[in-house]
């Protein structure tokens, strides 16, 4: 269950996160929402770049990994 708070405060992270980039062109918009939900699944991991790199090397499974919650990639 999600609360409104909760949701907030996503979009807000979300909000900062894509601030750097000089707009996000539509086209695009799918891979950045795929980085962000990365970065924000591995951000407790005290091995981030090896959780990313499981993440990324994963190509077209990922959003599979990521939805199912496993943290490892069989390649």
């Amino acid at each position: 269950m999600y609360h409104v708070q909760n949701v907030n405060n996503t979009a807000a992270r979300l909000r900062k996160w894509m601030s750097p980039f000089n707009g996000l062109a539509t086209k695009y918009l799918q891979n950045y929402m795929n980085w962000f939900m990365v970065l924000e699944r591995i951000k407790q991991n005290n091995q981030r770049l090896k959780a990313f790199a499981n993440y990324a090397f994963a190509g077209k499974f990922a959003w599979e990994i990521w939805k199912n919650g496993t943290n490892s990639v069989v390649l």
